[in-house]
């Protein structure tokens, strides 16, 4: 006797009716289509059997009119949706739904094979208007049409003959498309960050303008933003910076919609923004810690033309900073009386870092003029120093030098590893001194004695100066 199959499944709606090869997950909320791959989470029970309807549909056809393409309404100006509907194409923009739905209309029942009440539809449809200066007609019909897809979808399947069409209901109401400066002034009335910061990328943004020639979201295409790319590749030979040219772009895009800017136009545009592909980065990065003699020549070339140099490499050596933290340091970090400086690494969180400062680096600091600015090292503007823009004057330092190669990391590489090589220095002392995480309590302690690293700043300055620090 042959074995019997599994019964179809089968579902019953909330009108008492059953349909035969659906099934809804109750714990999922998932539905499932017998027969088929289709596994789909719908929310609404009446756009589920709209799905699960135009499946069935698409396995056995019947004679009504088939729809082809997927029913998401695009925002103005924005690349059409092409629909095949009895094989014809109709392109379905802002405002075209009404051709569709007549289309479909006509195609499901002729001009001559309409009932009065039919004919009072498609009138309606035919003498409303929607255009750029019909704003409030607009809206109000489309927000007619919303509602009648969802409250009377069986209304609109007579209608136009065309049950699917109930599946329309969720469509937006298309929005007028953004304006690039005001996604600008969003982002400069309302992200957080440095005024510097907040400078660089509004500059950023209004380049990207000027090459796209774009002033809406819409108005950027493949085409345009391939331009925007090769120029700033073209003109930026560090894939860093191009890279950080880019992600500002996006960001500022991306921050438009935390503040309630439209997301669909937001996301959209995010997705093509990826094109937006900085170089690969095949440089060698590796620091290497730099030698007493070519510490002394770079010295040499700041004392005698530099001399605002001094401090800050001073600083990069004796408290084992990259450059962009020395750049960051601030008055409230140092106790010239005590000889110390003590701050917080922003690496995976605050990380306490400190060391004792060196008489040298005490006379240095000493020749920086204060402002009202808490940081040390401060432009005209009084603002913090941007790395990036310090460049320029490095390269004229090291090519001056006769040291082209070297690089900013090697002095904090060469603090460090003088500082592990030193005999009878623990190890523990040259990591606090780097800056590296530590365990337990032993953040807290050193933030309260931050003399606790002399040995380890002892070791670098014999390596670098020679013979035993001044007393």
């Amino acid at each position: 006797m042959a074995k019997r199959g599994r019964s179809l499944a089968s579902y019953r709606s909330s009108k008492g009716e059953i349909f035969q090869g659906l099934k809804k997950d109750p714990k999922s909320n998932r539905w499932r289509i017998s027969q088929t791959e289709e596994r789909f989470t719908e929310p609404d029970e009446r756009l589920a059997i709209q799905r699960f309807l135009r499946v069935v549909n698409a396995l056995t056809p019947a004679a009504t009119v088939k729809i082809e393409g997927d029913f998401t309404p695009s925002t103005p100006a924005q690349v059409p949706t092409t629909f095949t509907i009895n094989g014809r194409a109709v392109d379905f923009e802002d405002a075209k739904l009404l051709d569709i739905m007549k289309a479909i209309s006509k195609d499901a029942y002729g001009d001559n094979n309409i009932s009065p009440l039919q004919k009072r539809f498609r009138d309606k449809l035919k003498n409303t208007e929607i255009n750029a200066s019909n704003d409030i007609a607009a809206h109000a019909f489309w927000e007619w049409l919303k509602n009648l897809l969802i409250d009377q979808p069986d209304y609109i399947a007579k209608m136009t003959g065309v049950a699917e069409i109930a599946g329309l209901k969720n469509f937006a109401i298309p929005k007028k498309a953004l304006r690039l400066d005001a996604i600008l002034q969003t982002y400069k009335s309302h992200a957080n960050g440095k005024p510097e910061s907040k400078r660089l990328a509004e500059n950023t943004f209004n380049e990207f303008i000027d090459i796209t020639t774009a002033c809406t979201l819409t108005d950027l295409t493949v085409e345009n933003l391939k331009l925007y790319r090769e120029t700033i590749k073209s003109r930026l030979r560090s894939p860093g910076s191009v890279a950080a040219y880019f992600g500002r772009i996006k960001n500022i895009i991306r921050f438009g919609k935390s503040e309630g800017l439209d997301p669909v136009q937001i996301d959209k545009t995010v997705s093509m923004l990826a094109i937006l592909k900085a170089p690969q980065d095949n440089r060698t990065l590796k620091p290497s810690p730099i030698s007493p003699d070519d510490f002394k020549a770079i010295m040499d070339v700041c004392n005698n033309s530099y001399a605002e140099w001094t401090p800050r490499l001073l600083v990069m050596l004796n408290c084992c900073l990259h450059f962009g933290e020395a750049m960051e340091v601030q008055w409230g970090d140092f106790d010239l009386g005590k000889r110390t400086f003590c701050s917080k690494r922003n690496k995976r969180g605050k990380v306490i870092r400190a060391a004792t400062l060196w008489a040298e680096t005490i006379a240095a600091l000493n020749t920086v003029k204060r402002t009202n600015s808490p940081y040390v090292f401060v432009s005209q503007w009084g603002s913090s120093f941007n790395p990036k823009g310090q460049w320029k004057t490095w390269e004229k330092i090291r090519i001056q030098a006769k040291l082209p190669h070297l690089k900013m990391d090697d002095f904090r590489d060469g603090a460090y590893t003088a500082a592990c090589n030193a005999i009878g220095v623990d190890e523990k002392l040259a990591r606090l001194l780097a800056g590296h995480r530590s365990h337990g309590l032993q953040d807290n302690y050193v933030e309260r004695n931050p003399a606790i690293v002399e040995p380890a700043c002892d070791a670098v300055y014999m390596n670098y100066f020679g013979g035993a620090l001044p007393a």
